[in-house]
């Protein structure tokens, strides 16, 4: 049956359900309004756009493998009642799959990409309409697999939001590589490091740091010729909290994340991680 995009426009501004549900009740009402909306009712379709407007805080993070690289992405949801449902947990994993699959360069882009046949985004609809909340794709980040270097990922299973993509230069082949630079990426989801090395640290944030350290110094009642020298004996405090390889690696603090790497022949190259709702 020929279905008018008139008609199916008015059932969206009746039910604020999603352009394809519409048409999709219409054909099978044949064409009557009224039913068509009942049938919108029946599935949870009705309501969505309004659900659709609603703060989504909540939520968790997924993680996925393949081939082709690796991928770690963010799925909120406003309750954590349906962070913790299974089929909510699913799509998250089924989407960071997309993620690592699929080279996509944005949300939006990822979400008209296929998964199981139809759209990423028709599969979030869905899931929006079953489980009567606003469900969004906040961000996701994907490194692509490279010859001489590791990929590792980790979630934090207890509560499923914080998670971390790290890639390292070294062998691939070396299975006890890849098992460190797990625990690597386990490491910065505990410690949270901001930076890989210290070059990364913008100068301005060093700047600023130094006149904190300064203050601080000064307001002991140090000697003012003494003070530089003191800075810089606690700003090596302040790359051991903000930057990875200067960081005591937690699982054996004698021993520095960078040194652990560089123990197995591996150096760190970047890292992505995620804690829900934050950033």
């Amino acid at each position: 049956m020929q279905i008018s995009a008139q008609l199916v426009s008015q059932l969206r501004e009746q039910t604020g359900a999603g352009m394809m549900e519409c048409k999709k009740a219409l054909v099978e009402a044949e064409g009557d309004l009224e039913r068509a909306r009942d049938i919108l009712r029946a599935r949870g379709k009705a309501g969505a756009e309004k659900r659709a407007g609603r703060a989504a805080a909540d939520g968790v993070i997924a993680a996925a493998t393949t081939d082709a690289a690796a991928a770690l992405l963010e799925l909120n949801s406003e309750t954590d009642f349906v962070a913790r449902n299974s089929e909510f947990q699913a799509l998250a994993r089924d989407l960071a799959y997309l993620a690592a699959q699929e080279d996509a360069s944005s949300v939006d882009e990822l979400l008209e990409r296929s998964l199981n046949g139809v759209s990423a985004r028709h599969r979030l609809d869905d899931a929006l309409a079953r489980l009567r909340e606003n469900i969004v794709v906040r961000r996701f980040a994907r490194y692509p697999r490279r010859p001489g270097a590791v990929l590792a990922t980790y979630i934090h299973t207890v509560t499923n939001k914080i998670g971390v993509l790290l890639e390292v230069e070294g062998d691939p082949e070396n299975a006890e590589l890849r098992e460190v630079a797990r625990n690597v990426a386990m490491h910065i989801a505990a410690s949270k490091p901001e930076y890989v090395t210290r070059e990364e640290v913008p100068q301005d944030v060093i700047a600023a740091e130094r006149e904190v350290l300064a203050e601080l110094t000064r307001n002991e009642g140090k000697p003012e010729a003494a003070i530089p020298k003191i800075v810089e004996g606690r700003l090596s405090k302040f790359y051991e909290r903000v930057c990875l390889v200067d960081q005591p690696y937690v699982r054996d603090p004698g021993k520095k994340v960078g040194q652990l790497l560089k123990e197995h022949g591996a150096t760190p190259k970047r890292f992505v991680l995620f804690v829900v709702g934050q950033g």
